[in-house]
């Protein structure tokens, strides 16, 4: 294991009498798993396919933003990954052939993964199936849920096995991350609102030979869009809106993606044989409902985004994270059951926002007339020129503008907003694993974590400020001193925090609870007590078995 990964504490998993069965072994439900085995808790994880046997290249999802590896360094695999992938620094957008606009994801202010990964799907689940072994958990493959028995006080679910036997398991908890047509979701009655739009997608893997750069790109024309994102060994995933195709007909030919690359994009290329094609008619919803009494969903269980962008994996992968810490202090007892309810709310409304912004991404792509044509690239210019790009478009695709106080699901680029205000819900530039090379404190991995940030210049008697805070607070958080920081660091959080003196509560996965310039203790006391379990005070030790 890499040395600058989380460290593996014990993990816990199988049995009988699991604390949380997981349905599901995608990528979500095995980061949603290691969340959970980190923390001591038994799990269950079982899926109906046997995932690490299947032969079928076929893999749809590869783009890993920057958020994505931010908060996947809490399960020790984002090294892993950025090694594995091809880094892309650049998101580079044209329009009739002509370069318009670019978003430099290498000049993002405060994340250490300044790039968008590619890596297919499939090697993105073999690292997470290691780490899940490594952490002591087991995928039960060819396990299927048949029956779910919610209104006791414990989920109880029907089990059959690939040989046809069933059994019965009751759990604490029961988190359905199966997908589109989960059977969770269904065996809940959480209806899922969405229909097919009217775009037939083509994708593929392929050796492409000709003038290609290495960042990904995405060609906008009157006859359509084509993405060519490059992979390792002169491979690229290239997507593009086609015709709608029977059922009977055979996958995307090289012949077809090549002349699209070069009417599209104006590249003279040639396609090799592909690795895999498909095309498939994206059929977009999202769940009305993320949590049922003690069941709850997730990934594409609870919403289906267009694929514009690729975002998708990635707005799953941070409900593993969200849920994972929450649901795992419950069960150890740092965290009071209550801070479960703030789930759904906090990653429905960012699902949905993510999903109207690729809807609109994919209208404004979609310009076939010369009007729309132009309006377009007007747009581009002047949001080049005027700095929007950066500011508004690299967060947005990076995922580093989630902000869970905000409960406005409109599309951000259509909002006017105050971008650079801290406030709680908003993620901060401190991250769980050990410290960054540019000397930026880790934060706790399951616990909150107040930081002590001395502003511009550290005031008198700031180090009886922090030992104030670590006396009262030792038994509920960990207490980090922010004064002193090598430069960089300390310009990045400067950014951040501004230049008063301030005292902050943030949450193990990096978002804002809490912020106050009073600097006695007293308030942030006050706000870790509330999310302490009801017998518990803050100062008091914590159960952890």
């Amino acid at each position: 294991m890499s040395t600058d990964e989380a460290a593996q504490p014990a993990g816990a998993t199988g049995g009988d009498d699991p604390e949380v069965l997981i349905v599901g072994a995608g990528p979500v439900g095995m980061v949603l798993a290691c969340e959970l085995l980190q923390q001591g808790v038994r799990i269950r994880l079982i899926d109906q396919e046997n995932r690490a046997e299947d032969t079928d290249p076929h893999s749809r999802g590869i783009l890993v933003w920057p958020r994505s590896l931010e908060i996947l360094r809490r399960v020790g695999v984002a090294e892993r990954l950025a090694a594995l992938g091809h880094q892309s620094p650049h998101v580079n957008y044209y329009s009739e052939h002509k370069l318009r606009g670019a978003a430099r994801l290498d000049r993002h202010p405060d994340s250490p993964y300044p790039f968008v990964l590619t890596l297919p799907q499939r090697d993105t689940e073999r690292v997470l199936r290691e780490r899940v072994a490594e952490l002591g958990g087991r995928i039960e493959h060819g396990v299927s849920l048949v029956d779910l028995d919610n209104a006791g006080p414990r989920p109880r679910a029907t089990l059959r096995h690939a040989d046809g036997v069933t059994e019965e398991v009751s759990c604490e908890y029961l988190v359905g991350v199966d997908g589109p047509s989960s059977r969770v979701r269904s065996h809940l009655g959480i209806r899922f609102d969405g229909d097919p739009i009217d775009v037939t997608y083509a994708i593929g893997d392929a050796p492409v030979v000709g003038d290609l750069p290495a960042e990904a790109q995405y060609y906008y024309h009157r006859t359509g869009v084509v993405a060519l994102v490059p992979l390792r060994n002169g491979h690229y995933r290239i997507a593009a809106n086609i015709p709608h195709r029977g059922e009977d007909e055979p996958d995307p030919p090289a012949t077809m993606l090549e002349e699209i690359i070069r009417g599209r994009a104006g590249l003279d290329v040639t396609v090799g044989e592909p690795d895999w094609t498909r095309s498939f008619r994206p059929r977009m919803g999202l769940a009305e409902r993320y949590r049922v009494g003690r069941c709850l969903i997730a990934g594409d269980a609870a919403h289906v985004i267009s694929p514009a962008g690729g975002q998708g994996m990635n707005v799953g992968l941070q409900d593993a994270v969200n849920l994972g810490w929450k649901l795992g202090g419950v069960l150890r007892g740092r965290l009071d059951a209550a801070i479960l309810d703030t789930y759904e709310p906090e990653r429905s409304v960012a699902a949905e926002r993510m999903s109207r912004t690729s809807a609109a991404q994919a209208r404004f792509a979609l310009q076939r007339t010369t009007w729309g044509i132009l309006r377009r690239d007007t747009v581009f210019r002047a949001a080049r020129l005027l700095g929007v790009l950066q500011r508004i478009l690299v967060p947005l695709l990076s995922q580093t503008d989630v902000h869970y106080g905000d409960h406005d699901s409109t599309p951000i680029m259509l909002r006017d907003r105050n971008r650079r205000r801290l406030e709680p819900g908003r993620r901060v530039p401190l991250f769980a694993g050990p410290d960054l090379p540019d000397g930026t404190p880790a934060l706790d991995l399951h616990r909150y974590t107040v930081v002590c940030w001395p502003g511009r210049r550290a005031p008198r008697g700031w180090g009886d400020t922090v030992a104030r805070h670590r006396g009262r607070l030792a038994e509920s958080a960990a207490v980090v001193d922010l004064a002193g920081l090598p430069r960089p660091a300390a310009a990045k959080l400067r950014r951040a925090f501004g230049r008063r003196p301030v005292v902050g509560v943030v949450r193990p996965d990096g978002h804002l609870a809490f912020l106050t310039t009073d600097l006695s203790g007293g308030p942030v006391a006050d706000h870790l007590r509330g999310t302490a379990p009801r017998a518990t005070a803050v100062g008091e030790p914590v159960a952890v078995g």
